[in-house]
């Protein structure tokens, strides 16, 4: 791996890597548990954004317990709460950011009416009190509700013979601070010995078992999964946890049915490998400004505002932190779990995450600049396969990448 004191072979190379960027124009402004030991609590997703996709983020006026409340008008799990505000039509999940700073404890949830006025939303179990947001399935996020919603404990009851399971996260990416997490309840009044399972959505096939015994009812309980099978990272699609419980009795019960699992089923979460690394509007190069254009360009360019937020694609080691002449200010991944190095240059300023940092999937990294040699602020992204980025690598068309995490993300 090239030293901050780079090599004049090195500073060619990221001269012909950028080279090509010039020739294109800017574009108009528009708006289990995890495999690694989580890194330090820091910002790790952008903060909300404004006019992203070309069209005004919604706004929130007020949120309030609905049906199921609570005592002085909060809310309980499993009570629904009214949100109105403006824009909220295409909302696609309302996020309940519990008390900490850094997403740890948010708890996300699919709406079940979402209008242009209003969103109403069930309370999941494992929301804590604390402030509420919504959010859009391009990422866009409005800003929070200035006053927490009060929650109290879950405190609920489940017939028996039934099960109540809820995924945290409607979605999920490989690596992210917060893993795939299933909260359960039994139902009655009697423990229950039990398997959980999460098996694949589109034929039903397990992928990952646990069995914790003997489970006492009426208490939640909480699983969480890193998106490993056999040591290897799943495919992405649709997952489900399935729970299963035998009582002292005899009695099954279950909280999932046979395959294909739908995304809004119970226990259901939608699973991604990597994140789409430009957080809001976006516009692919060609000609020079795509691999291969120009001299030798060895990324692909991505045009968006000045400012917008970069976050990584996928978690994994820093290896590079610095700026060049032509590369401007620029990072590289060691992709975790994967043979490829990720490298982000002409980012507006230094990139946060210092060499050697562990970072997550789509972690806040820096934001869209024109540092080097550019003309007009985007993002060159490449790929490089191992041994690693100038370390005897080769770079690839990052495109056909880039376009599949973008229509997932």
């Amino acid at each position: 791996m090239p030293t901050r004191s780079r090599t004049t072979r090195h500073a060619l190379g990221l001269a012909a890597a950028c080279l090509a960027v010039t020739a294109a124009p800017a574009a108009a402004q528009t708006g289990g548990t995890s495999p690694d030991a989580p890194a330090a609590p820091r910002a790790l997703t952008p903060p909300p954004l404004k006019n992203t996709y070309g069209r005004p983020a919604p706004r929130i006026e007020s949120v309030a317990c609905e049906r199921g409340c609570g005592a002085a008008a909060g809310a309980r799990p499993g009570a629904l709460v009214r949100i109105v505000g403006r824009g909220l039509r295409r909302v696609d999940e309302v996020v309940f950011l519990g008390t900490d700073t850094d997403g740890a404890d948010d708890a996300s949830v699919a709406p079940l009416q979402a209008r242009r006025r209003s969103v109403l939303a069930r309370v999941p179990r494992t929301a804590l009190a604390g402030r509420v947001t919504v959010a859009r399935r391009d990422g866009t996020r409005a800003a929070a509700t200035p006053a927490p919603l009060a929650i109290e404990p879950f405190a609920g009851t489940v017939p028996s013979g039934e099960i109540d399971a809820e995924a945290q996260e409607r979605k999920v990416f490989f690596d992210e601070q917060r893993p795939a997490e299933l909260s359960y309840v039994l139902g009655g009044a009697q423990p229950a010995d039990v398997v959980v399972q999460v098996v694949r959505g589109s034929d039903g096939a397990v992928v990952s078992q646990w069995t914790p015994g003997v489970v006492p009812a009426g208490v939640p309980q909480t699983v969480r999964w890193d998106g490993l099978a056999g040591g290897r990272v799943v495919r992405d699609g649709v997952y489900q946890f399935r729970v299963s419980a035998v009582d002292g009795a005899g009695t099954r019960a279950t909280s999932a049915q046979a395959a294909p699992v739908e995304a809004d089923a119970p226990g259901a979460f939608e699973f991604r490998r990597f994140r789409f690394p430009i957080a809001g509007a976006h516009r692919y190069g060609t000609g020079a400004a795509a691999f291969g254009g120009g001299r030798g360009h060895q990324g692909q360019d991505t045009f968006a505002a000045c400012g917008t937020p970069l976050v990584a694609a996928r978690g994994g080691v820093v290896e590079v932190n610095d700026v060049q002449s032509a590369a401007g200010n620029y990072l590289v991944v060691d992709g975790a779990r994967t043979s490829v190095e990720y490298a982000y240059m002409h980012l507006r300023d230094p990139a946060l995450p210092a060499e050697g940092e562990r970072v997550r999937t789509g972690q806040l990294i820096g934001y869209v600049g024109a540092t080097g040699r550019a003309d007009g602020c985007h993002l060159h992204f490449e790929e490089w396969t191992a041994p690693g980025w100038y370390r005897g690598g080769s770079a690839f068309d990052p495109l056909p990448d880039l376009k599949r995490w973008d229509a997932a993300s």
